[in-house]
């Protein structure tokens, strides 16, 4: 922990590195911008202004980033008490008044709809709120038996809410897979029923598996079926079959074991209701339940094949499903610093939210009801943000307006930012830049990435100073490949410039362990002085022209721009022998993002967010400008009808 420590001691301890040669970059900017905001500096408010000439006319300032005071805001943003900052929670609300209140304390101008605030609606968690229910009618149609016990009967995660009346029919394993020619629907109609089914799948002979891995579904090895056999697809299925409902029965090998815990599946939704109920609940449902699915397993081991069997009505039955799917409010907190040129704004951005108590986003599944605190994502970014309002304020004029912008709402697809640009607190038409925050907490070995240099032709002829300036070795993307996952891209959809800072994946990204003490202060500082370069040299520019960012061909091998590392999945199959357009899919792999946002095979994808999908080569691109965690919109074709979906994508590397 380094709070306690002034800067200049930070500065002169860490790495025994020579007092000077860390804070003379750290100090010329504000002289920079003194000079750009008056009538002498006609020769730098060009179009395009070496960082060279700029450089040669600056001098040292005691105006330093406080890495005391960097630590202090990420501890704070990051602590256990903001219950991680998801977007429409109390956490959430705590931060956003912590971060009004810092705008106010500096006397910068309210720059929301509401003073310093500008409200958006985003998506709560999904919540099972208890009181599921099956009621099972006897013939003579005057009795019932409930069955509502909370440890036996629950809602899964996929499950809409509400209830429905129906008769009820068992259809094995509710699975349709043409590869292996199984379709249990095959025998039968279930339009408007209410459909029971088995979790998992049976075992076949090892021998015919490609690989032994057990089911992260649970009741056998499903890698035979791929994504047919899992949760999702399953009710996702009965659903497109007609279904008015969908109940996962326990599998016999699993009985005693506890039903499958609601926010294992984040956010996925099927649209209708949906419950999982124990072998005892199912035996109760299903006469001979047991031997039924000992049946189809034993049958399946032997041959592979599928048990003959028809769709089975159980009787009239009703159940119901209590699910929260809300929508709540969300802030944006928003400041303006006049400048001596009221015509332009610099816009420096970060988001503040983060993923709350986990679920939605998160890759540590089994750790839902634990803070996930953000440090790094974003605290790090919010606290650069604020360290610049602060050195701003106290510096000099600067030469245009600088509107301070800290999002809610980035981890649920840019939310914040993508409301600010279509409602915006200033005219777009002013903006002539943004400049992004996001994960600068690790940047402590001197190296940061910047990304989205390509959208200015400015931008790339001012890194190598700039970064020199701040002790900085930047990696530095120019294409495509730099403009996805976060709120800079918001900016460039709105054809405005924009840069994204960012100092790297870890193995703590979107998990409880990123914390404070993982958090680097002095690499935090250096961004903060970068940014103050970059300041002092668009404000010295007169204009800094939009270029629509080219993507680069994924089929020519990794680029020497592209400086991200992530590795993102999407689980689906693609039908490489697909000749159409868009990207036909075969399946979705079990357990993943594709598979929990309902795709199926036959789906044809059509674009994830503003990218449109004409081929396989879209699809990886698609792909490589986001990180795992990114939530997508998806759009896609299912027989003649579009649809779209949100996706959280994930990744093999971190979870």
């Amino acid at each position: 922990m380094l709070v306690g420590m002034n800067s200049l001691q930070l500065l002169r301890g860490r790495h025994d590195r020579d007092l000077r040669a860390v804070a003379l970059p750290l100090t010329w900017p504000l002289f920079a911008l003194l000079v750009g905001a008056c009538s002498a500096t006609d020769e730098m408010r060009s179009n395009s202004v070496p960082a060279s000439e700029a450089i040669a006319q600056v001098s040292e300032s005691e105006l330093l980033p406080d890495q005391d005071r960097l630590t202090s805001d990420v501890a704070w943003l990051a602590a256990d008490d903001r219950e991680g900052r998801r977007a429409g929670t109390n956490g959430e609300r705590m931060a956003a008044s912590f971060l009004e209140n810092r705008f106010k304390d500096l006397g910068l101008v309210p720059a929301g709809e509401e003073g310093f605030l500008q409200s958006l609606a985003v998506p709560l968690e999904p919540e099972a709120r208890g009181g599921a229910w099956i009621l099972l009618r006897a013939g003579d149609g005057e009795s019932a038996t409930t069955f509502d016990d909370a440890a036996q009967v629950s809602a899964l995660f996929c499950s809409a809410s509400g209830g429905a009346e129906a008769e009820l029919v068992f259809a094995g394993y509710g699975m349709r897979n043409e590869e292996r020619d199984w379709d249990d629907y095959a025998a039968g109609d279930v339009e408007g029923s209410i459909v029971i089914i088995v979790r998992g799948t049976p075992e076949i002979p090892v021998e015919e598996t490609t690989e032994a891995s057990a089911s992260p579904h649970g009741g056998g090895n499903t890698a035979p079926f791929g994504s047919s056999g899992s949760i999702f697809n399953k009710v996702m299925t009965a659903r497109h079959m007609g279904a008015s409902a969908v109940i996962l029965a326990q599998h016999p090998k699993d009985q005693g074991e506890a039903l499958l815990p609601f926010h294992n599946g984040h956010s996925a939704e099927a649209s209708i209701p949906a419950l999982t109920i124990s072998v005892e609940v199912a035996s109760a449902l299903v006469p001979g339940y047991l031997d039924r699915v000992a049946a189809m397993d034993a049958r399946a081991l032997e041959t592979g094949e599928r048990l003959a069997s028809s769709i089975d009505s159980l009787g009239a039955a009703a159940l119901s499903s209590d699910v929260f799917r809300g929508v709540g409010t969300a802030t944006n907190v928003l400041a303006v610093l006049p400048g001596a040129d009221r015509s332009r704004v610099i816009v420096l951005g970060a988001h503040f939210d983060h993923l709350g108590m986990g679920g939605t986003g998160s890759l540590a599944r089994s750790t839902w009801g634990e803070v996930h605190n953000g440090a790094d994502d974003n605290a790090s970014g919010t606290a650069v943000v604020l360290e610049l309002a602060r050195i701003l304020k106290a510096g000099p004029t600067p030469p245009c307006d600088v509107l301070f912008a800290l999002w809610s709402g980035e981890e649920l697809g840019l939310l914040g930012s993508a409301h600010w640009t279509k409602n915006p607190t200033v005219p777009l038409e002013r903006v002539t830049c943004n400049l992004n925050f996001d994960m600068v907490g690790r940047a402590g070995s001197g190296t940061l990435q910047v990304l989205g240099a390509g959208t200015s032709p400015v931008f790339e002829t001012w890194m190598t100073a700039a970064g020199k300036l701040a002790g900085l070795d930047l990696a530095v993307n120019l294409s495509g490949d730099g403009i996805g996952g976060s709120d800079h891209q918001s900016f460039i959809r709105a054809q405005v410039p924009a840069l994204h800072f960012f100092s790297g994946t870890h193995t703590d990204y979107h998990k409880p362990s990123d914390d404070i003490e993982g958090f680097e202060a002095e690499g935090a500082a250096r961004t903060t002085a970068l940014a103050l370069n970059l300041i002092g040299l668009i404000g010295a520019t007169e204009e800094l022209p939009f270029v629509e960012v080219e993507r680069e061909d994924p089929s020519a091998g990794k680029s020497r721009q592209r400086s991200t590392s992530w590795n993102v999945t999407f689980g689906s199959v693609p039908a490489y022998d697909w000749t159409g357009d868009g990207l036909l899919i075969n399946g979705t792999s079990a357990g993943s993002p594709a598979e929990r946002a309902g795709l199926l095979g036959g789906d044809i994808l059509l674009g994830m967010n503003d990218i449109e999908i004409g081929d396989i080569y879209d699809f990886v691109y698609a792909l490589g400008v986001h990180k795992p965690g990114d939530v997508v919109e998806v759009r896609y074709l299912r027989g003649e009808q579009e649809e779209r979906v949100m996706l959280t994508l994930g990744s093999r590397e971190l979870e």
